[in-house]
Order: structure tokens, then C-alpha cells, then sequence
């Protein structure tokens, strides 16, 4: 059977990138605890926006909208958080947008954060039950 050095080096190149990412993302959360990695990564709501009429709204953790609560129609997305780099504000808007300006300062969001009820509640949305928002 004949080998074929450079493919053999490419594939250990392929092993070793991987076990050095794994690495890095073990590192980065090496100094977090499991519950604060699961509180970071976690929300105790749902934020959604309707494309159709504007309306911001929150749901309990476990309630998915099919419709806008106001306008009935299905046109909803969900929100989501993006993180200003330079003072950390987290600007919420719909999870369709790649970026957007920081509320604060003005400067392109960077990261993406996942909100919770008291950030829905400051963005002005309102809580809406699973009766408002399904037609159930």
C-alpha cells in the first residue's frame, strides 16, 4: 500500500488544529464556574420584535409565539442582544441583523449577548402570555 506523505501530514495538521481549538475554548472557560457559564449562556425569557407593526414583546422562558400579540399576524422574530465592545451596552434588536449601533455610544455592535426580562423590559417590551401571543 503506497502513502502519500502529504496527505498524512495534512490530516495530522487537521487533528492537531483541532485539539488546539478545543483546547482555547476549554482555557476560556476555565475560570467560570458551571452555573455562571450556564446563567451566561441561559435566559429567563423570550424577546421578539414584529417585522409587520414594531411591537416588542417578551414571553416566559418556555412559551414560543406564532403571532404578534397586537397585530395577529405571523411576521415575528426573535431578539436578541449585540454587545458594544467599547462599553460593554447591550443593544437589543432582531436577531436578523448582523450588527447595530450601540444605543450608547453610537459605535457597530461586535458580539451577541443573550438578554433577560430585565433587559426586555428596559428595550420597552411588554410580557405577553401564551394565550396573547399563540391564539390558544
Amino acid at each position: 500500500m503506497k502513502h502519500n506523505g502529504h496527505h498524512d501530514f495534512q490530516s495530522r495538521l487537521r487533528a492537531f488544529k483541532a485539539v488546539v481549538l478545543v483546547l482555547f475554548a476549554a482555557s476560556l472557560f476555565a475560570g467560570c464556574n458551571e452555573a455562571e457559564v450556564d446563567q451566561a449562556l441561559d435566559s429567563d425569557a423570550n424577546g421578539y420584535v414584529c417585522l409587520a407593526c414594531k411591537a416588542k414583546f417578551y414571553t416566559a422562558r418556555k412559551v414560543f409565539p406564532t403571532r404578534c400579540p397586537d397585530c395577529k399576524k405571523p411576521n415575528i422574530e426573535q431578539a436578541v442582544g449585540f454587545v458594544c465592545q467599547a462599553d460593554k451596552q447591550m443593544t437589543i434588536d432582531s436577531r436578523g441583523h448582523r450588527s447595530v449601533p450601540c444605543k450608547q455610544c453610537g459605535a457597530t455592535t461586535a458580539g451577541l449577548g443573550i438578554p433577560r426580562e430585565v433587559d426586555f423590559k428596559a428595550w420597552g417590551a411588554g410580557l405577553k402570555t401564551e394565550a396573547e401571543v399563540t391564539g390558544q
